[in-house]
């Protein structure tokens, strides 16, 4: 699936849990390993196994196989 930059999506990772995001730019679900997305304005996630977090408007990596996602 073709997923346009900004498109606001709603992800379910397996480490992360449930956020939403944004598409930071045009990308391929299908052939792209890593999604480029960046969490929606007021998110914020811890990871599971990292001591990082990420706040509203920061990038947020999310492997294909961890993570999927719906358009809303």
């Amino acid at each position: 699936m073709i997923i346009l930059k900004g498109y606001h999506l709603h992800v379910k990772h397996n480490r992360k849990g449930e956020f939403d995001a944004v598409a930071i730019r045009d990308f391929d679900s299908e052939t792209t390993e890593f999604y480029p997305f960046a969490l929606a304005k007021g998110e914020y996630v811890v990871g599971l196994s990292t001591v990082k977090d990420w706040t509203g408007g920061e990038e947020i990596p999310c492997r294909k196989s961890q993570c999927t996602f719906t358009i809303i």
